[in-house]
């Protein structure tokens, strides 16, 4: 009987959990398939400036262009994290595949992997199978936003561009963000696993070690979710190396005094120092503890803190080195940090879902005496409300996108924290030392209370589901894209940069050919003659050619649109000289150009005549 469990546990396990990711998926997808689309085909629309730059980047690598450059005009220097992206377009490279393509495929396959792992680590805690089919609920955790800003809404407004919303909200745009959380995910799973069982001391290191070079590898993906994990991991092991010490008074007052120093001398040292070492200096509280942990692993943290280290130090020291010497872009995106604090009623009620899983954690880790329990969800809880409210303490580093991040990891921590402890409440033959019936009661009261919580923020989940804009995607398909991204590419086999007519959007052609565009991403990089490209853009905006600012942009080609209202074609005949054209017959249903157009039109490559010529 036992053998045949032993057999049967496994593959029972596997199978829930690979259910509960395959559930997740459909949850995120769910406006994708309803409308009968295939998720791996298009580009959601809704806050899509930002992944037109990401996708930028993939671009350039899909095409064989690697240089740290700003992505669009491909001139400049980039500081931004672009490893990721850079993966994406070595994917559809290898697939030759469209980028659009296998930035939803990496997308989706990491998140599927990320709920595989929650579900297998959560059903080998919980010593039941079937808890890997609740895998979907962090991913779905509402805000809600449906009480706070209407009835039909799923995520809150706040002040500037801050906004709040659920785990699908910063999921669903397939990035680097959502691709970093969902390796943390993977990490803190296996790390949460093998701290939790008995293991061998040799593999337990290993997977330590492995998993926090993940995590300072992932400073080449995003620097939100990097340093969401980099808080994660300092403060889980401070509380850890705190509540398994001998004296822990001397160290908690320890780090309560740190605590108090980074509230008050935080705001000046940011003023001196900067964004970057005043993000740092949010760790100081959990140093008392990590030294703790330090002495009690005999040096196995330390070893986790130097491959960290060594991994995040490339795209770390890259950045500093760019402050240093002034990067005018980097000073800009420090100072644009206005307005986007989350110290509010708002905020607070949005994340209610996941501060009552873990303060029920808290609460039954004591009455349960399960300190590695307590460790995890009182490390997890301070060092996100601290990354919440950077902005009081002096970092200003956009505390809405952590406040976002923090719903989803959080509710990852509480659910491995709840299957933990309901696998010591209700034993299945076994035992891991801590007193299984004490809390039992408590604990299921807690899960109800928590379940009806959940189920009450739902309506933010299902507003999405409804919302036309949330489920709006960009077809690159068409017969139009096509020839834009033809003339693009026929224009790339030369050198300059690309401006077009107002109506062709030069940011999906940058997607679609990785050619190189006059114009950029404000928040992502500069390129090197910003002053005269943002001339060559004022002027497009004003359906106008500046041939001044084009050539000291360096910008030797010019597409047009017979469908445009601009026509370019016949305003500037003298200045340009046609190159190619390339039909198309437009789809109404897929794009639209200026009004009363015709169905059919032409794109057209123009090179810009030299001075001599005009």
């Amino acid at each position: 009987m036992t053998s045949r469990w032993a057999l049967t546990r496994p593959i029972a396990t596997i199978t829930w959990s690979l259910i509960g990711a395959a559930l997740t998926i459909v949850a995120l997808q769910w406006g994708q398939l309803s409308a009968g689309r295939n998720p791996l085909s298009g580009l959601r629309t809704l806050f899509w400036y930002d992944q037109l730059g990401y996708l930028a980047i993939a671009a350039n690598v899909r095409s064989g262009h690697i240089e740290l450059t700003e992505p669009v005009s491909m001139t400049g220097v980039s500081h931004y994290p672009a490893f990721y992206y850079s993966m994406v377009g070595e994917v559809a490279r290898l697939l030759d595949v469209e980028t659009i393509t296998a930035w939803n495929f990496l997308a989706l396959s990491l998140q599927f992997s990320a709920a595989l792992a929650l579900g297998l680590v959560s059903s080998s805690l919980a010593r039941r199978a079937w808890v890997g089919v609740l895998a979907p609920i962090p991913f779905l955790t509402g805000t809600f936003a449906y009480a706070i800003a209407g009835a039909d809404r799923w995520y809150t407004t706040l002040d500037a561009h801050a906004v709040l919303w659920g785990p699908w909200g910063v999921l669903f745009s397939a990035n680097a963000e959502s691709a970093a959380l969902c390796v943390l995910i993977i990490v803190f799973s296996v790390l949460f696993w093998v701290w939790s069982r008995p293991s061998r001391r040799h593999s337990r290191a290993i997977v330590t070690v492995l998993g926090a070079a993940i995590v300072g590898a992932l400073s080449s993906f995003q620097t939100y979710s990097f340093l969401s994990g980099i808080y994660l991991l300092c403060y889980v092991t401070a509380a850890a190396g705190i509540l398994f010490a001998v004296r822990r008074s001397a160290l908690l007052i320890m780090s309560a005094a740190l605590l108090v120093g980074v509230f008050a001398f935080g705001p000046t040292l940011s003023g001196s120092l900067g964004q970057l070492p005043v993000l740092a200096v949010g760790i100081f509280p959990a140093l008392p503890g990590v030294v703790i942990a330090i002495i009690r692993t005999r040096g196995l943290v330390a070893f986790a803190g130097a491959a960290l280290t060594a991994t995040a130090a490339p795209q770390i020291i890259r950045t500093a080195l760019g402050s240093a010497s002034g990067d005018p872009f980097l000073t800009y995106r420090v100072s644009s940090n206005v307005g986007l604090g989350v110290v509010s009623w708002d905020a607070l009620l949005g994340a209610a879902v996941p501060l009552l899983i873990l303060i029920l954690v808290i609460t039954v880790s004591l009455r349960m005496r399960d300190r590695l329990t307590l460790a995890v969800a009182t490390g997890s809880i301070i060092a996100l409300v601290i990354l919440c409210i950077n902005d009081v303490w002096g970092a200003n580093a956009e505390p809405y996108r952590f406040w976002i991040d923090g719903i989803l990891l959080a509710g990852v921590v509480g659910m491995l924290c709840l299957a933990r402890l309901g696998g010591s409440a209700w034993p299945r033959g076994e035992s891991d030392g801590t007193r299984p019936h004490a809390g039992r009661r408590l604990l299921a009261v807690g899960l109800v209370i928590v379940a009806v919580v959940w189920a009450a923020a739902l309506p933010d989940l299902v507003n999405a589901w409804n919302d036309p804009k949330f489920n709006a995607v960009w077809n690159s398909h068409t017969e139009r894209q096509h020839a834009i991204a033809s003339a693009a590419e026929r224009a790339a086999e030369g050198s300059g940069l690309i401006v077009t007519e107002l109506c062709v959007d030069n940011r999906t052609a940058k997607v679609l050919s990785g050619a190189a565009f006059a114009y950029y991403h404000l928040g992502m990089a500069w390129p090197a003659d910003k002053t005269d490209i943002d001339k060559v853009i004022d002027a497009r905006d004003a359906r106008a050619l500046d041939f001044d600012a084009m050539a000291g942009a360096n910008v030797e080609w010019v597409i047009t649109d017979t469908n445009c209202d601009s026509d370019w074609a016949m305003r500037y005949s003298d200045d340009l000289r046609e190159i190619a054209t390339f039909d198309y017959r437009l789809h109404p249903s897929a794009e639209t150009v200026d009004a009363g157009k015709s169905a059919d039109g032409e794109i057209q490559l123009w090179h810009v005549r030299d001075d001599d010529a005009r």
